[in-house]
């Protein structure tokens, strides 16, 4: 009886089961058109914000190559500056007061942009060693309209102001195209003023100007160096030439000398006094291992080396110069002196100058390499103001400040 009721109950489950799946039938269906309601809802705005998005990048897309393109405008321009500078008389008048312009005859053509260029400078009369001087840079990048999908012309310009960084060789107490050697940590050399170099200083010094290294570029070329000792020569000849066996002087006396010039070698044999009253301008070499001391007004230079072991003084005025011009130059102090003083532009282009200990040097020591003992002092003075010596050059270009002008 009870195993009746069980397979009843049993019986109307599956019946009860059966129907309900039956009743579902269609549902999928529902679901499909629903989503597809909510689908087609949402499309539309979604396909638009994609296209826009397509748009906004490349309106972005091309904005930084315009910027890209305006920043080598600038570029351009500070190349110029360092090696083709845009000659004096295509500089004219502009909108703004105190202001030369220079424009660019052709635009530049970088990748797919044509790109404006404006140069300005202030006053005509600028020259390359004014501290306070700066151009004043354009740079103006533009697309054309219906290259691209946001097919409308539009420009980004670059204003940027750059200052030309300039080396004077005259500017420094120590300047030296390869090293400078400072002998002894004991008893260090002191400096004042400038001090360049392009490959290394070795030893320790005092100073009051933090040393700067400088390219190699900076210096003059042998054309220059050249021209330099041309003048020298110059005014030596204007004194006449020494007609002494082989061209060779030698010097036993005390007494002026100069202006002259020797087409031999110029020897120093006893302890003397010379009074320099101009260029002593000596083909060969120069050289005393006698107590020398050296007065007046008036320079030295020559083609060898000059080599001067017991130098007692050398009180000289105005703008002296000793330059070795092929050669080294090697200063020591006599025995009779407790340090030995120098006022004058030490100049070896091709050479080591060498200077013994106590030595003070006034003036500027300018060479290939530049070695000194103990005890050295040296102070820049200015000591080239009357000779035609060479223009600063510029090293490099710095930029003070850049402004993006959509």
């Amino acid at each position: 009886m009870y195993r009746g009721s069980i397979l009843a109950g049993v019986a109307i489950m599956k019946t009860v089961v059966k129907r309900a799946i039956e009743d579902e039938r269609g549902a999928a269906l529902a679901l499909a058109l629903v989503l597809l309601v909510v689908g087609g809802l949402i499309l539309a705005p979604l396909l638009g914000l994609m296209s826009t998005g397509l748009m906004t990048g490349q309106v972005y897309e091309k904005k930084t190559h315009e910027l890209y393109s305006a920043d080598a405008g600038v570029e351009d321009v500070m190349w110029r500056i360092l090696y083709e500078p845009i000659p004096s008389e295509l500089w004219e008048a502009s909108d703004l007061p105190d202001w030369d312009v220079y424009r660019y005859p052709e635009p530049l053509t970088v990748g797919n942009k044509r790109v404006d260029v404006e140069v300005y400078r202030k006053d005509r009369d600028w020259t390359p060693c004014r501290e306070d001087f700066t151009y004043r840079v354009l740079s103006t990048a533009v697309t054309d309209g219906g290259e691209e999908t946001a097919a409308i012309q539009s420009s980004t310009t670059v204003e940027a102001y750059v200052e030309p960084l300039m080396f004077d060789l005259l500017s420094g107490a120590l300047v030296s195209m390869s090293s400078i050697r400072f002998q002894t940590e004991a008893h260090p050399c002191s400096v004042t003023g400038n001090v360049y170099f392009v490959t290394e200083i070795e030893g320790d010094f005092e100073h009051d100007v933090e040393p700067e290294k400088i390219p190699l570029s900076a210096f003059p070329t042998q054309t220059e160096i050249d021209d330099f000792a041309d003048q020298l020569e110059e005014k030596a000849r204007e004194g006449g030439t020494y007609n002494g066996t082989d061209g060779n002087m030698n010097i036993s006396e005390s007494g002026d000398l100069g202006p002259i010039y020797v087409p031999g070698n110029l020897d120093i044999s006893k302890g003397v006094t010379i009074n320099l009253e101009g260029v002593v301008y000596v083909e060969g070499h120069i050289d005393c291992d006698k107590t020398l001391t050296i007065t007046g007004n008036g320079s030295i230079v020559a083609e060898d080396y000059i080599y001067m072991s017991k130098l007692a003084d050398y009180t000289v005025t105005g703008d002296s110069i000793i330059m070795s011009i092929n050669s080294y130059i090697t200063l020591k102090k006599s025995d009779s002196v407790d340090a030995l003083s120098i006022n004058a532009l030490i100049y070896a282009p091709h050479g080591t100058i060498s200077f013994d200990k106590d030595m003070t040097v006034a003036g500027s020591v300018i060479g290939e390499k530049i070695h000194t003992d103990k005890n050295g002092s040296f102070t820049y003075i200015s000591k080239g103001s009357s000779f035609e010596f060479f223009d600063p050059v510029t090293v490099g270009v710095k930029i003070r400040s850049y402004a993006i002008n959509p």
